[in-house]
């Protein structure tokens, strides 16, 4: 009766913090809190204590120094709704947690990524040619597809051949059907009220259930497919290479005999760390190019200098273009609205992350991969899968705002999705860059790929 009489107060205050925090954008809400009551904030919501960290100090203190007591995660029942228990970044802290972020040491290391590159410049080399003949519409889906296709290939040593690919088609309707649900705030109301997944899907207020079933049908065509096309290959050709190929291998031939299902948790996780966050900062920068050409216009001018006419970019640039690097930090930093740490926050400003020299500072944006024991991985690896598609689409393309029949510019409202990997919806005002479906360096791009048999 306790129990009861609990939970029904715990209801109408959690039905309060509800109206309070909007499910569209909970991080304004809770950065307004975070203002008024200070930088860590604490609530109840569904009879769960919910604590919000709003600054990088606090965070860093907590997550960094003290990650031997913070670094377990919360049960989430959303993500077993969903099929996506696969998902290694929401392991509880223990034995299973430390063999899978071996095995993803040992495949992404800083020293290792190298190995990956000339797959992430051909992804990167695929998407300029893909944006020349595409509708405006397309480009969120291009970018997509870039990070996809990339990490498809250097996880499970597949080569995707387009939008239409069957396996990027399962790639897209997994993340696109679960990431929405795979958060806190929706994982709550069915961990309050559990009897809801066991209602028929036609009453009122099961939406997650449908949503959750629809999702985990998906998680497993995603998780199933791609691993048994690699074992095909590794059994028909014993020279196939890949993330999957070579950890399979290592472990016979180490003698470890990892199980099967801890190493397709790692590939799985290894795909959705490096296709969804890559493409989101993607988008990201192509909306701050959109709002802010004098950014691009610099961009272009940095490029045009080192690159020249004759070629396209390629990593061996990078040391030369730090200007692409702190356009590619501000776009990460942009989850950041910490005005102590970065003034006039809600500016795009990549000379925060330059010095008076115009070299590289020291701000790395290392937190915006996480803290501790549970920074990501796949860092190093991520952040030169978007330098190479960042590069290469600044190089080939201008991004500007479409214009109506009068050739006035279109406004653009922004709009944000709510989701475990938060980014800008799809514009289908973004216009194509540069007028009729030309490119400054268009001619340059084909012969690349022409040149290059990409």
């Amino acid at each position: 009766m306790a129990a009861l009489t609990s939970l029904l107060v715990v209801l109408p205050l959690s039905l309060l913090i509800c109206a309070l925090v909007k499910y569209s954008l909970p991080w304004v809400t809770y950065a307004q809190w975070g203002a008024k009551h200070g930088e860590i904030i604490s609530f109840n919501f569904y009879g769960n204590r919910v604590v919000v960290l709003n600054s990088e100090r606090t965070a860093d203190d907590l997550l960094e120094r003290r990650s031997r007591i913070y670094s377990d995660r919360p049960r989430l029942s959303t993500r077993f709704m969903t099929g996506w228990d696969f998902l290694f970044s929401f392991e509880h802290y223990g034995n299973e947690w430390r063999l899978i972020r071996r095995l993803f040491q040992q495949s992404f290391r800083e020293q290792k990524v190298p190995d990956y590159q000339p797959v992430q410049l051909k992804s990167a080399r695929h998407l300029v040619m893909n944006m020349i003949d595409a509708p405006a519409e397309s480009v969120w889906n291009l970018l997509g597809l870039c990070t996809s296709s990339a990490i498809l290939t250097t996880v499970y040593g597949y080569n995707v051949n387009g939008l239409g690919d069957p396996f990027f088609h399962i790639t897209d309707k997994t993340l696109s059907t679960a990431m929405p649900l795979l958060i806190p705030e929706k994982s709550m109301i069915v961990d309050t009220l559990p009897f809801v997944k066991y209602l028929p899907t036609f009453l009122p207020g099961t939406s997650i259930v449908r949503e959750a079933s629809e999702a985990r049908q998906w998680a497993k065509q995603f998780t199933d497919i791609p691993f048994n096309f690699t074992l095909d290959n590794i059994q028909s050709d014993q020279a196939f290479t890949c993330v999957l190929a070579d950890t399979i291998r290592h472990s016979t031939e180490s003698g470890q005999s990892f199980p099967a299902n801890r190493i397709k948790k790692f590939v799985s996780t290894a795909f959705v760390g490096g296709a969804d966050t890559s493409s989101s900062v993607l988008q990201s920068l192509v909306l701050a190019m959109v709002f802010d050409p004098t950014v691009q216009e610099r961009a272009q001018a940095d490029l045009e200098a080192v690159v020249g006419m004759a070629r396209l970019p390629a990593f061996e640039d990078r040391k030369s273009l730090p200007y692409i690097d702190a356009i590619i930090r501000e776009a990460m930093r942009a989850m950041s609205r910490d005005p102590h740490r970065y003034p006039d926050p809600e500016a795009f400003r990549p000379e925060r992350f330059l010095t008076k020299e115009g070299t590289l500072n020291g701000d790395d944006v290392r937190w915006s991969f996480g803290w501790g024991r549970r920074i990501c991985p796949g860092r190093y690896s991520a952040f030169n899968a978007i330098w190479a598609a960042a590069a290469t689409m600044l190089f080939a393309y201008r991004f500007e705002k479409a214009k109506d029949e009068n050739g006035v510019p279109i406004d653009i409202t922004p709009e944000w999705t709510c989701a475990l990997v938060s980014a800008p919806d799809s514009l289908v005002s973004l216009s194509q860059p540069a007028e009729g479906g030309s490119c400054p360096h268009s001619s340059k791009v084909r012969q690349s790929h022409i040149g290059a048999t990409v």
